[in-house]
């Protein structure tokens, strides 16, 4: 488990809300429980929910989502894609020389040295070696990520989105962390600027 965030308002709660206009913005910073586990290392995971109460269109993008640290280190939100292409490119630790490298299996599951069962497996993933499981298939490291992450694109009226910012690993260094997002109309024109203030846990 890596560094938290920890709302600097209410550090006992989860998250924090924040509205204006029209507009509320929840962030849930430490949510991410999907995989790869160790994102934390590579990337700050941020889940956020956004409500449109207003009577017309807000445009969702990457690029106004962003974090400043105490020392005005900027980070900025990094697209799932690219968030998945980096985790695929291996930036994890290397598998030592001396074995064969894991991979991540489900479905079915068989056992060269037990008897065939081929009925569904209701457990959660599992790593094991190929040698001895040959029927499994490994499972994509991006899947998570594309399948979680928030969507750019216009949010109607009346309507909420869900899902995870990717922030450049903003928690590697300082002690705070204000995350912010400029909301903007269909048409391209900011409004005011939303900001929570997290601590951030080691």
């Amino acid at each position: 488990m890596g560094p938290r965030l920890e709302s600097l308002a209410a550090p006992t709660e989860p998250g924090v809300t924040l509205t204006d206009g029209g507009i509320g913005w929840t962030v849930l910073p430490n949510a991410w429980s999907a995989y790869p586990s160790d994102l934390w290392r590579y990337f700050t995971p941020v889940q956020v929910r956004i409500e449109n109460a207003r009577s017309d269109e807000l445009q969702i993008r990457y690029e106004d989502f962003v974090a400043l640290d105490d020392a005005n280190q900027q980070y900025r939100a990094v697209p799932p894609g690219e968030v998945a292409r980096a985790m695929s490119g291996g930036l994890g630790p290397a598998e030592p020389v001396e074995r064969s490298p894991s991979i991540l299996l489900a479905g079915p599951w068989y056992h060269p040295y037990r008897p065939r069962y081929w009925g569904p497996y209701y457990g959660p993933w599992w790593y094991a070696d190929p040698y001895y499981y040959p029927y499994a298939w490994p499972r994509s490291t991006a899947q998570d990520v594309l399948r979680l992450g928030l969507r750019e694109g216009r949010l109607l009226a009346g309507a909420s989105v869900e899902g995870f910012v990717f922030l450049q690993h903003a928690t590697a260094r300082g002690a705070f962390l204000t995350v912010s997002w400029t909301p903007r109309l269909a048409a391209g024109a900011p409004l005011a600027t939303l900001a929570a203030k997290f601590r951030i846990v080691r």
